[in-house]
């Protein structure tokens, strides 16, 4: 069994600003855990210039560097094919991964390995060489990406996307994927890229985190080679604003050509990560509609009971790449969070059941007194869930100096998952429910469907009732044909003119044409 001690360090550098340092030694082990994260992220892309955070990292990353001299032996200039033959002799996977608000650079190498591999990241992150070829070459791969294959290829990460834009408003921080829109992506000049490095990778910015058999010598080149970038900025990190509240529920049908149909449904709320409230909500959409677990009542009832669809989930903060992730990631932090449920991929005549079906589930949250809120038995079993499962999400030392980081970005006190787990444990169902009364807000959701069909799904959205098309032979007793007849007359209450159509494309061309 490895020992393992986390420890939170604040390094004075000479120039009197600070380098954040989360350390996590694991005795005895073969290899080292790399991970500098730097706060900024798609939510800081200048209007009309995004996916120039994902550009400027992927830049960095794949661009090549310049001559460095700083804390340590010099370290000639190298080009994008240098670098690989340096890193893939050593088995070393340098990874740029661009958040919202966060922007981590990560890789694990042998210890061995672990001091060449740590110049090669300082001077990526230092020294990068900006290379317009280069530039050219990773600004092409982007637009395939943004403009052709994420708006036919990725059904449930465009549903999640275009709720984003809907809830939060065309022009918010977070209504562009982390990519960028197409037109962001053209306008976005060499210049562009330069500017956003010098202005926002920076000391004050930099959390610097190392895990594994790293040693004194490791931890003071880092350091020494970091301080090669500005002390701080002269321009401060934009505030991500908050989203007025809306009133009257509204629907953005997104037409593609999909196999099937997907239903998001959301809104902003108040609370995140580090709050005193988040474990109650944390255990609530657990228990509600755990990612990729039938813990949650809405796999039970929307799967398991109708086999409407493979998956119905819960969110009360952002889970990206859901379908890559059983896990929830780390580093995916936010400064804005919502509530967010979706469930797909569901046959065309079952997509407006669903909906009233998905809507009626999150009205029973918020509603007092007998059947509102979670059951004792849903809030017992979500407890008891978290109780066990919580502390194996950091089993990888990876996702521990994870969760560390984003500790911070949180002002989480010590062991994030301890103090998760913590707060968990002290809850009640009363607690919970009477949070749940507070937050969630039926007349305040945003919903998209993505659909091949969005004008039959509108007609019979409006429509007094949808039923449910169970396949040839299935046979279901009275109790659940009677609760299916309440949800085909459950009402979402919506007017046409809350309900737009866009074409999926165009929620990635940098335009607003549901306005």
């Amino acid at each position: 069994m490895k020992a393992f001690a986390m420890v939170l360090l604040f390094s004075a550098t000479t120039a009197g600003a600070a380098i954040r340092e989360v350390t996590l030694l694991g005795k005895g082990l073969p290899f080292v855990t790399f991970n500098i994260t730097v706060r900024v992220g798609a939510a800081h892309d200048p209007q009309g210039k995004e996916g120039l955070a994902a550009l400027t990292a992927r830049l960095m990353r794949e661009g090549g560097v310049s001559a460095f001299h700083v804390g340590g032996p010099p370290l000639a200039a190298r080009d994008r094919e240098n670098i690989e033959e340096e890193l893939f002799p050593r088995a070393a996977e340098i990874e740029a991964h661009v958040g919202r608000e966060q922007t981590s650079w990560r890789v694990t190498v042998s210890e061995k390995d672990a001091l060449p591999v740590a110049d090669i990241l300082a001077q990526m992150l230092a020294a990068p060489a900006f290379n317009e070829l280069e530039l050219e070459r990773i600004r092409a791969e982007m637009l395939e990406e943004v403009g052709t294959r994420f708006p036919r290829e990725d059904q449930e990460e465009l549903g999640k996307a275009a709720l984003e834009r809907v809830m939060f408003g065309v022009t918010h921080p977070y209504a562009h994927i982390i990519e960028g829109t197409v037109s962001g992506l053209k306008a976005i000049q060499i210049g562009d890229v330069k500017q956003f490095w010098a202005a926002r990778y920076n000391r004050a910015v930099l959390v610097v985190g190392l895990a594994g058999a790293y040693t004194t010598a490791l931890r003071q080149r880092l350091q020494g080679r970091l301080k090669a970038l500005p002390a701080a900025s002269a321009a401060p990190l934009p505030v991500v604003p908050e989203r007025a509240v809306r009133r009257a529920p509204e629907l953005l049908l997104v037409k593609g050509d999909f196999p099937a149909v997907g239903v998001h449904l959301g809104h902003p709320i108040a609370f995140r990560r580090g709050d005193m409230e988040f474990p109650a909500l944390y255990t609530a959409a657990t228990a509600f509609g755990k990612h990729r677990s039938f813990v949650g009542r809405l796999m039970k009832n929307v799967r398991e009971l109708r086999g409407l669809n493979y998956g119905a989930y819960a969110y009360v903060e952002e889970f990206p790449d859901g379908g890559l992730n059983l896990q929830e990631p780390t580093q995916a932090g936010r400064t804005r969070q919502a509530f967010a449920v979706w469930g797909r991929p569901t046959p065309v005549e079952n997509g407006c059941f669903l909906l009233r079906q998905l809507h009626r589930e999150v009205e029973s949250l918020a509603v007092r007194g007998p059947g509102g809120g979670l059951t004792a038995s849903e809030f017992d079993l979500g407890k008891s869930h978290l109780t066990g499962s919580i502390p194996l999400l950091g089993m990888a030392l990876a996702r521990r100096l994870g969760y560390a980081i984003d500790g911070i970005f949180y002002g989480v006190p010590g062991d994030p998952l301890a103090w998760l787990r913590s707060g968990v444990n002290r809850l009640t169902r009363p607690q919970v429910n009477t949070l749940l009364r507070s937050v969630i807000h039926p007349q305040d959701l945003s919903i998209v469907v993505t659909t091949p069909d969005p004008e039959r799904f509108k007609r019979e959205i409006l429509g007094g009732r949808c039923d449910i098309h169970y396949a040839a032979g299935v046979e279901k007793d009275q109790a659940h044909r009677q609760e299916d007849e309440r949800i085909a007359k459950h009402q979402v209450p919506l007017v046409a003119e809350h309900i737009r159509i866009i074409e999926a494309v165009e929620l990635v061309r940098g335009l607003s044409p549901e306005k």
